[in-house]
């Protein structure tokens, strides 16, 4: 079944009542995904097997109805799911997706459980903030922890499979339409894409995006290469027809636009067949930068991509799938933001550049055409990326969560480059 094809769960328009109908299903079908949940989330232990409880959707526990439609969920202001049984026993669920959740709307789903005579009662939360404080003895969950639950479960449940890749593919679509504001739904799980699941605009976007949320807090960026975390990256992460998104944490200071043009960045892109990991030295590279790097002379330049390379040994040990790469570009703009034409590209292996470094073969010529192309540009628009390349088909290790520890090395690795920019 397509990611994209009418999902199983993809019964309502509303974000919110299909994220609910998505876990409620998950948990009626698999009944000891069910126990796990109220174990391992709620807290709570049921007075009876699973088995035997009821799941329940946008419905009074013990009145059998037709499906009401959303306008109608809506107005008679129903919590989004019960767990029950018919002692007095009951959890009841009300979720958010793009708008906060205030204090009264779980107040008034316990008193409505209390007057169809429920006596034990937990009220459960999920949601991206409270516009108010929340009642006591709510339990608060956050999307992106029952996705990451719902994750861990995957292994021995399709229905949490199931689940944690429809919030995937929600969040994807709510993203694209600019909905998602205060929140995610899910968290980074690793870059996905492979021969199973090719990449796409959507999902590359969602997967980016969350990647650079976590990257953004990384310390060692900030005080080993001077990321400034509280500078924003793109404006808009567009792509759409082309085979790949990116984007970047700003060097520089300040964050106006000059943060993005004017200094080296720290640039992340989800290709459609690799990951690659650069530092960006930007065409408009700001005058101290440039002028260092003219000084040192092509000797000088190697000399740094040697450093860089001698700093990747032990990560190109580890992950032998991954290449240190060297990539090139000079490019023109029709208009402000339409795609660029690609005039030039040259990329190639750094250690190409290292004599008796192989394999590969050492070719410095490579080299002396790019670094060349940076001190005599003629006008032209060229910028430099140094860092590493990670395939999906041979870098399995960066469909872990533990991806962003390898892009986080490689970036600390380039800091011989990066100490040029002062």
């Amino acid at each position: 079944m397509g990611r994209y094809v009418r999902n199983i769960f993809d019964q309502y328009t509303q974000p919110e009542n299909r994220v609910t109908h998505a876990l409620l299903t998950a948990l009626n079908e698999d009944r000891v995904l069910l126990r796990h949940f109220l174990h391992d989330l709620v807290g709570v232990k049921p007075p009876a097997d699973t088995t035997k409880l009821d799941v329940l959707e946008q419905r009074y526990p013990g009145l059998e109805e037709e499906e009401p439609s959303e306008s109608e969920l809506e107005r008679r202001g129903i919590p989004d799911g019960w767990i029950v049984d018919d002692t007095g026993w009951c959890v009841f669920i009300e979720n958010k997706v793009i708008s906060s959740l205030t204090s009264d709307q779980i107040a008034r789903h316990r008193r409505t459980a209390e007057r169809r005579g429920f006596e034990r009662i937990t009220a459960v939360a999920i949601a991206p903030a409270f516009a108010s404080p929340p009642p006591p003895e709510t339990v608060l969950l956050a999307w992106p922890n029952v996705y990451a639950w719902l994750k861990r479960r995957s292994a021995d449940s399709l229905w949490a499979a199931r689940a944690a890749d429809f919030l995937e593919i929600i969040e994807a679509q709510l993203i694209d339409n600019e909905q998602l504001i205060d929140g995610a739904l899910t968290m980074f799980s690793g870059f996905p894409f492979n021969s199973e699941r090719p990449y796409t605009y959507l999902d590359g976007k969602r997967v980016l995006g969350l990647a650079m949320q976590d990257l953004r807090k990384r310390r060692a960026l900030v005080d080993q290469l001077g990321m400034n975390r509280e500078a924003s990256g793109r404006s808009a992460i567009t792509g759409r027809r082309a085979d790949v998104v990116w984007d970047f944490l700003t060097l520089a200071a300040g964050s106006g636009e000059d943060a993005f043009t004017n200094h080296p960045h720290l640039t992340l892109g989800v290709r459609a067949h690799d990951v690659d990991a650069m530092v960006t030295v930007p065409n408009a590279v700001n005058s101290t930068m440039r002028r260092n790097l003219v000084a040192l002379g092509e000797e000088g330049f190697q000399h740094v991509i040697e450093q860089i390379v001698g700093n990747l040994h032990q990560f190109l040990a580890e992950h032998p799938g991954a290449t240190p790469w060297f990539r090139g570009i000079q490019r023109r703009y029709p208009s402000q933001r339409s795609a660029p034409y690609i005039d030039a590209c040259i990329e190639f292996d750094l250690r190409t550049a290292i004599r008796d470094a192989g394999p590969p073969k050492a070719q410095p010529r490579w080299l002396t055409a790019a670094y060349g192309s940076f001190v005599n540009k003629e006008h032209s628009n060229y910028q430099m990326q140094v860092g590493v390349i990670l395939r999906y088909d041979r870098c399995p290790e960066i469909a872990e969560p533990s991806a962003l520890d390898l892009v986080e090395q490689v970036w600390l690795a380039c800091k011989p480059l990066v100490d040029f920019a002062h």
